[in-house]
């Protein structure tokens, strides 16, 4: 099993924007295989296997189903992850500044 650190530091003074995040993202996943199954997602991000099933089933995660699984794009994964990394209600992972 491959487990990922999910904290992405940069300056105190400086925010993120879309592409930075976008990029540091997909060095996150820099290793993870172009197509996954969701245990396979919830290995690589910090979402479980039952969180990513509830945005598979509602729609918040695109993927497509094959022979009775979905399977989701690294693409895609870093694109819902970009956008929805500074979600408050229901923060999943977090983007720090250096300590």
């Amino acid at each position: 099993s491959r487990y990922v650190r999910w904290q992405i530091n940069v300056s105190k003074d400086t925010e993120m924007n879309i592409h930075e995040k976008r990029k540091a993202f997909e060095r996150l996943l820099a290793g993870a295989p172009e197509v996954m199954s969701p245990l396979q997602v919830s290995k690589w991000t910090p979402y479980g296997r039952n969180t990513v099933y509830a945005m598979l089933r509602s729609g918040e995660l695109l993927s497509i189903q094959y022979r009775g699984t979905y399977l989701i794009s690294k693409a895609e994964l870093v694109e819902y992850m970009t956008a929805h990394a500074d979600d408050t209600p229901r923060k999943r992972f977090t983007i720090k500044g250096d300590s």
